[in-house]
């Protein structure tokens, strides 16, 4: 009998979770290098007592988008972006970690960092430490790090076949578990930084269409409801 409801129900949760993901990629249209997420739905079916199916739907996980954002010049000369598929690897207290935001900074050591303080490290594993009183720095786009006095590190970038598995972490970076190999295809451009991915009209458009299937599902749950209020109403009377 209320079948209808439960259906409904279950397809307002999916697009509860859809929302949130939306909601999300439009809260990170200007955050450097990030990767728009989709909600993928499942059917769920469960065998109705009279026979047959009843078909439930129900978010089964979220993809990410991992094409490459345009490159936005910055005149920052300590601001990189990576033309290619791969990773800047970072030292944390909870180990490396990886991310595409290029957007580095020079902490009171001296060091390569992100803007939490993290430091980049050199394909050596090692952090970039600029020289005392460097005035000049120049990044090639192989990743070399140069001072007027010369060559100081390489910048190690992190090749993943499987991009998809690293998973979101704090401050826009990533984890895994999974061993990169090096990036040798990925170029390096000085003064520029990755602009997120997402799409500013499709993730609008796409935001109001959940909104409005939300709506519409929780309209049904309300149209259920009454129905079933009515039915026990009018039975009580004829009892």
């Amino acid at each position: 009998m209320q079948t209808a409801t439960y259906i409904s129900l279950s397809a307002q949760k999916a697009l509860e979770s859809g929302i949130d993901v939306a909601a999300n990629n439009l809260a990170n249209l200007s955050t450097p290098a990030f990767k728009g997420e989709n909600v993928l739905f499942k059917e769920y079916l469960q065998t109705a007592p009279g026979g047959g199916n009843i078909s439930y739907v129900r978010d089964f996980g979220v993809q990410r988008d991992t094409k490459q954002g345009d490159l936005a010049k910055t005149g920052n000369p300590l601001d990189t972006g990576i033309d290619g598929d791969g990773y800047y690897t970072i030292g944390t207290s909870d180990g490396q970690r990886y991310t595409r935001n290029g957007r580095f900074q020079l902490d009171s050591g001296g060091n390569l960092v992100t803007s939490q303080g993290y430091q980049l490290l050199s394909d050596q594993g090692n952090p970039i430490t600029m020289p005392a009183n460097t005035r000049q720095i120049t990044i090639s786009t192989d990743g070399q790090v140069s001072t007027e006095t010369g060559p100081v590190a390489k910048i190690g970038l992190a090749h993943f076949d499987k991009p998809q598995d690293l998973v979101p972490a704090s401050d826009g970076l990533y984890a895994t578990e999974d061993q990169p190999a090096p990036d040798t295809t990925s170029k390096v451009r000085q003064g520029t930084v990755e602009n997120s991915n997402v799409n500013a009209i499709g993730a609008i458009s796409k935001l109001l269409a959940l909104q409005k299937a939300y709506a519409g599902a929780a309209e049904i749950v309300n149209d259920e409801d009454n129905r079933i209020k009515s039915a026990i109403d009018k039975l009580s009377r004829v009892v």
